[in-house]
């Protein structure tokens, strides 16, 4: 099994999925040029308006993560500035990719989990990118490492 996983790391009884860089360095990238341009512009306000965001985007792309635990038989997600979520394996409805598509061009995709806390139906974000083809390789990664352990 562990020859075929490719996007996590396996530390003891743990996967921790490798970090995806790619949509959320562009925008850190365009925030920055913004920053810069607000600098060499003399705007200070453009700069330190841009530049925190930036700061606060890096920030939120440093400390997310995703691990499966296979002995609490949960996951643990952690995206953006917000507390990390656990979902146990036996909450878990199904998964779904999303795509967002503007003026033709595909700008993110993002792969989500649906699941049940205290009986309401709620999302959390696994994982983002730019192509359809590596959330599902990620998609086939997770069912193949929670295959033993979830109920059919």
């Amino acid at each position: 099994m562990e020859n075929t996983i490719k996007n996590f790391k396996k530390e003891g009884n743990r996967y921790i999925l490798k970090r995806q860089y790619g949509f959320g360095i562009l925008i850190v990238a365009g925030l920055t040029v913004l920053a810069w341009f607000g600098y060499t512009s003399n705007n200070g306000a453009m700069m330190w308006i841009f530049g925190i965001f930036a700061a606060l985007c890096f920030l939120s792309i440093y400390t997310e993560r995703m691990v499966i635990d296979l002995d609490a038989k949960a996951l643990y997600i952690k995206r953006g500035l917000k507390a990390e979520t656990c979902i146990p394996f036996s909450d878990i409805a199904h998964y779904q990719m999303s795509r967002l598509i503007y003026i033709f061009i595909p700008v993110n995709i993002s792969l989500n989990v649906c699941y049940f806390s205290k009986g309401e139906e709620k999302f959390a974000i696994v994982a983002q990118g730019l192509s359809k083809r590596g959330m599902q390789d990620i998609l086939n990664d997770i069912e193949e490492i929670t295959r033993p352990y979830v109920r059919n």
